[in-house]
């Protein structure tokens, strides 16, 4: 058992360094992970709302109640990001990170769970080359930011509603690094990083019920103002004007609400609809709400029933989103469609998921740059770590031959 937890503890630390990367970085923080598990990926990014099924799905926390014993839940994420701008330049930019990983503990209707997941991140490194007079130098800008989130959670199994509490805890940073490099030796490269460190506590409220064939779940998310360190580190000399090329404050996580909808129908299919909304109009760092719609279907067959086509599972979806911030005064937005499928294994609740996505980010037109991407999710569901396999074998005298 200090093996499965030895790998938890891995997978903290390698989600803590690996994360999303975008063009539009500089901006702000692009990435945003809405809590869904690998399964829900596939279906458009949806969830909230899904009680037919064991659902990992902790942003809505009364969804823990779909567990009915031990589970164990992460994923693991990695693709390919294009940038491209107006003038024609391009790049291939690689990703890989841990978007989660779940524990739920059920005892009888109530729920006990662990989450441990990305919110926000956004990383770009740019360098040009350009020329001064009669000097020339490489410039680099490099931005490195990411928002974890840590969940305590509890879930109460009701008739009437399901009901969870999630105490939440964000910890993150946000690095900025700005360099001038000459190729002349006599002249005195410049450089300065700002590294912001910032946390603090917050807490989430869902409820869900199920009628017949069809799922309601409705969250809130509580604000947040992350407070911390900031660090500035020169390569020079440091002028006061240099101080303004940042902002004093750290950061702030705005109040959330997230509502869905999920029919199941002809026993072997299913859709969901899924709303979020987020107040940064109440930050001090964004000017405008946002709000992503996204909807999905799924064909789930029914075990043991049809030919190997028919029993394998389907499911697709997309997605429109509003980011809350611009560039070059534009709303910038993000679309992206998703397809997935599991493989069950021998034990009942233990599969594998996957899923693929194909985003867009932005347009050429109105922000001279762009972002496409091709991400590929494997995840894993129901593993047991807390128990053993029960040794159905005892220890027996062997009779010796006279």
């Amino acid at each position: 058992m200090k093996y499965k937890f030895l790998i938890i503890v891995i997978l903290i630390s390698i989600s803590i360094f690996l994360n999303g990367n975008s063009i539009f970085s500089f901006e702000g923080m692009p990435n945003q992970y809405y809590g869904n598990d690998v399964y829900g990926l596939g279906m458009g990014e949806t969830g909230v709302a899904d009680l037919f099924r064991v659902n990992t799905n902790y942003s809505n926390p009364s969804l823990t109640v779909t567990a009915n014993k031990v589970i164990f839940s992460t994923a693991f994420t990695l693709g390919n990001i294009w940038y491209m701008d107006s003038e024609g330049n391009g790049f291939k930019d690689d990703g890989a990170y841990f978007p989660f990983f779940v524990v739920t503990v059920p005892s009888s209707n109530h729920k006990f769970a662990f989450s441990f997941n990305s919110q926000l991140s956004g990383n770009i490194e740019n360098e040009q080359s350009n020329s001064w007079e009669d000097f020339s130098y490489d410039e680099i800008n490099r931005i490195s930011s990411t928002i974890l989130k840590a969940d305590i959670i509890y879930a109460l199994k009701n008739d009437y509603v399901n009901f969870g509490l999630s105490l939440n805890y964000y910890i993150g940073h946000r690095t900025r690094y700005w360099k001038l490099d000459f190729e002349d030796i006599e002249m005195i490269d410049t450089k300065y990083e700002i590294e912001k460190s910032f946390g603090n506590p917050g807490f989430s409220v869902g409820f869900s019920k199920k009628i017949k064939n069809i799922s309601m779940g409705i969250t809130y998310s509580s604000y947040a103002e992350l407070e911390g360190d900031v660090i500035y580190k020169y390569g020079h000399s440091p002028y006061v004007d240099t101080l303004a090329l940042v902002d004093n404050g750290l950061f702030e996580i705005p109040q959330k609400f997230f509502g869905g909808i999920t029919w199941k129908f002809l026993e072997k299919y299913k859709t969901s609809v899924d709303l979020y909304y987020e107040m940064w109009e109440e930050t001090k760092i964004y000017d405008k709400n946002t709000l992503k719609a996204a909807i999905g279907f799924a064909y789930d067959p029914l075990s043991g029933y049809g030919n190997w086509l028919e029993r394998i599972p389907f499911r697709f979806g997309c997605y429109y989103r509003e980011l809350p911030f611009e560039k070059n005064n534009n709303k910038i937005i993000e679309k992206a469609v998703s397809f997935g499928s599991s493989i069950p294994l021998k034990t009942p609740n233990k599969k594998i998921d996957f899923s693929i996505k194909y985003l867009i980010r932005g347009n050429l037109g109105d922000h001279g740059v762009r972002d496409k991407s091709v991400m590929f999710h494997i995840g894993i569901t129901g593993f047991d770590i807390f128990t053993k396999k029960y040794k159905r074998t005892e220890d027996r005298d062997i009779p010796k031959p006279d």
